[in-house]
C-alpha cells in the first residue's frame, strides 16, 4: 500500500518549484538557452514527482491526476530532446520533430485529463450533454480553422501538417468548451480550490494552443519568451492542484436552470450553427463541401444529443424508481418492525400477569415442560407457595388494597437475587418459583429461605382512591411453601404439582406455616408435629 505524503515534504517540493520556476523566468528574460532547457527539464520531473505523491489525497480523482501526471511526464520527455539538441554544435531536425511531437502529446494527454475529470465530476447524463455541446463547437470550429488556413493560402490542400494543425486546434478548443460547459452547467461559486485551479489551467492553456495553431497557420512564428514562461507556469499550477486538501470533496450539483430549457437548447444551438453555415457559404468562405461538411455535423449534434436525452431520462426514471424502491422498503421495515413490537407486546401480555407483572400460570407451565423436556437443567426444585394472612386484608381494606399487596409481593418474587429462579402467579394469592439447576438440598432450602425472608418483610401498601384520598397501612404476611423435585421425588410433572401442593398444605395447617417444606421431609415432619 502506498503511503500517503506528509505535508512538509509536499510543502517543500512545492517551494523549491517556485523557486526554480523564479530563476527560470529570470534566465528566459536573459536568453540564457542552456539554463532555460535544464531549468525547464528539472521544473518538469519535479512537478510530476508532485502530482505522483499525492496519488493517496485524490480519492475518486486518481484517474484525472494519473491523466496530468502522465502529461508532464510526457513535457519533460519533449524537455529531454530538446536539451539534447540544445548540447549538440548543429540543430537536429530530428530531435526537434521529436520533441514538438512529445509536446503535442502532452496535450492530448491534458485534454483526456479534463474529459476523466468531467466525467468524475457529473453524472452520466450531464457529462455527456457537456461532451456533446463542446465536441461539436470544436468540430464546426476546426472546419472554420480549416476555411481560414485554405483561404489564407498557407496551406495548398490537405497536408499532415494542416491534419496535425487542425487536430491540435480540435484537442484545445475542445478543452476550453469543456472548461466553458463546466462552468454554465455549475456556475462559479461553492467549489474547492483544486476546482479553480484545474479550471484556470485548462482555460489558460487552451487560449495558449489556441494561439499557437494561429500562428502556425498565418506563418508567423509561435515561440515567445512569454509563452515558454506561461506554458511552465500553468503545468505547475495543475500540479500543485493535486496538493490541495479539499481535492477528495469536490463536488458538482448542476444549477437547475439549466435544466428547465434542455430541450430546446440543442435545436435553438443546431440553427445558429445553421445560420451560420449558410451566411459563410453567401459570402464564399464556405464552399459547398465545407456547407455540407457543417450540416452533417449538425445533424449528427441534434442525434447526440437527442440521444442524450434519451439515455439522461433513462437514467431519471431509474433513479426515480429506486427512490421508489427505497421509500417503499423503508416504509415495510417499518411495518414489519411495528409488527414484531405488537408481536412482541401480545406475546408479553399473553405470558404476563397483568396485576403482577410476574410471569402468568400459562407460561409458568410451559416454562417447566420446556425444561423437562430439554434434560439439561436438571435437578428442577418447584416451589408452591400460598400467602398468609392476605384474605384478611381484602375483607377489611377492599380488594384495591389487596391489589396493591399482591403486586408488592410481585416485586419481591421477582428481585430474589436467583438468576436461576422464576417466579409465576398461579391465581389469587398462589405463587410458583421455579429453580432449575438445584444441585443440591442446601441450594433448594437457601432459595426458600430467600423467599420466606421477602415475604415476611412487612409491606406499606398506599391507595390512592377515586375521591382523591391517600390511605397507606402496613401488613404483615407471611408465606407457607412446599417444594418438590425432579428427579429427587418424581419424573413427571404432573406428579410434581400434587407434591409441592402438599407439602405446601401440610406445612400451612401447622403452627409453622410461616415456613416451607420438602416432600421429602413430609412425614418426619408429620411425626415431630405429633
Amino acid at each position: 500500500m502506498q503511503a500517503t505524503p506528509s505535508y512538509n515534504s509536499r510543502f517543500i517540493l512545492k517551494v523549491i518549484i517556485v523557486v526554480m520556476f523564479v530563476v527560470f523566468t529570470v534566465t528566459t528574460f536573459l536568453g540564457w538557452e542552456m539554463f532555460i532547457n535544464v531549468l525547464s527539464l528539472i521544473l518538469s520531473i519535479c512537478m510530476a514527482v508532485l502530482i505522483y505523491i499525492s496519488f493517496p489525497t485524490t480519492g475518486k480523482y486518481k484517474r484525472t491526476a494519473i491523466c496530468f501526471f502522465l502529461a508532464v511526464v510526457v513535457w519533460a520527455l519533449g524537455d529531454v530532446f530538446w536539451a539534447i539538441d540544445g548540447f549538440l554544435p548543429r540543430e537536429s531536425l530530428i530531435l526537434m520533430d521529436i520533441s514538438d511531437n512529445l509536446y503535442l502529446v502532452s496535450d492530448y494527454v491534458v485534454l483526456l485529463g479534463a474529459i476523466v475529470y468531467a466525467r468524475d465530476i457529473f453524472k452520466k447524463s450531464d457529462y455527456q450533454k457537456i461532451a456533446v455541446n463542446a465536441f461539436i463547437v470544436a468540430i464546426l470550429t476546426s472546419l472554420l480553422g480549416y476555411s481560414f488556413a485554405i483561404r489564407f493560402q498557407r496551406f495548398d490542400g490537405v497536408s499532415i501538417e494542416l491534419i496535425e494543425l487542425l487536430l491540435y486546434f480540435f484537442v484545445s478548443v475542445f478543452s476550453l468548451m469543456l472548461a466553458f460547459m463546466v462552468v454554465s452547467h455549475t456556475g462559479l461559486k461553492g467549489h474547492s480550490k483544486a476546482f479553480y485551479m484545474i479550471l484556470i489551467t485548462l482555460v489558460a492553456y487552451s487560449f495558449i494552443d489556441i494561439r499557437f495553431t494561429y500562428m502556425m497557420i498565418v506563418d508567423k512564428d509561435p515561440e515567445s519568451i512569454y509563452i515558454d514562461i506561461l506554458y511552465i507556469l500553468f503545468i505547475m499550477l495543475y500540479s500543485f492542484a493535486w496538493t490541495t486538501t479539499d481535492i477528495k470533496e469536490t463536488k458538482i450539483v448542476p444549477m437547475d436552470k439549466q435544466r428547465k430549457h434542455e430541450g430546446f437548447i440543442p435545436w435553438i444551438n443546431s440553427s445558429i450553427i445553421l445560420i451560420l453555415a449558410i451566411v459563410l457559404f453567401v459570402v464564399k468562405f464556405f464552399d459547398t463541401y465545407m456547407l455540407l461538411g457543417v450540416i452533417i455535423a449538425d445533424l449528427g449534434y441534434l442525434i447526440m444529443c437527442k440521444t442524450v436525452q434519451a439515455n439522461a431520462l433513462a437514467e431519471e426514471l431509474i433513479a426515480r424508481q429506486k427512490d421508489e424502491n427505497a421509500r417503499l422498503e423503508m416504509m415495510v421495515a417499518d411495518k414489519i418492525k411495528e409488527l414484531q413490537q405488537v408481536n412482541e407486546h401480545l406475546e408479553y401480555i399473553s405470558n404476563t400477569d397483568v396485576l403482577t407483572s410476574l410471569y402468568n400460570r400459562r407460561y409458568g407451565l410451559g416454562y417447566l415442560e420446556k425444561l423437562v423436556k430439554d434434560g439439561e437443567n436438571y435437578p428442577i426444585a418447584l416451589y408452591s407457595l400460598d400467602l398468609n394472612y392476605f384474605k384478611p386484608i381484602n375483607d377489611n381494606y377492599g380488594h384495591d388494597m389487596g391489589d396493591v399487596v399482591l403486586k408488592e409481593v410481585g416485586r419481591r418474587l421477582n428481585h430474589l437475587g436467583q438468576d436461576r429462579c422464576i417466579a409465576v402467579r398461579v391465581g389469587g394469592d398462589e405463587f410458583l418459583v421455579i429453580f432449575k439447576n438445584a444441585t443440591n438440598d442446601v441450594a433448594v432450602r437457601g432459595v426458600g429461605d430467600i423467599i420466606c425472608k421477602a415475604m415476611d418483610e412487612p409491606i406499606e401498601a398506599t391507595l390512592n382512591t377515586e375521591s382523591g384520598e391517600t390511605k397507606t397501612h402496613t401488613f404483615q404476611i407471611s408465606a407457607s411453601i412446599g417444594i418438590a423435585q425432579i428427579p429427587g421425588d418424581t419424573d413427571n410433572i404432573t406428579d410434581l404439582y400434587k407434591m409441592a401442593d402438599e407439602a405446601l398444605y401440610t406445612v400451612k395447617h401447622t403452627s409453622e406455616k410461616s415456613s416451607y417444606l420438602l416432600f421429602s421431609e413430609i412425614e418426619s415432619f408429620k411425626t415431630k408435629q405429633n
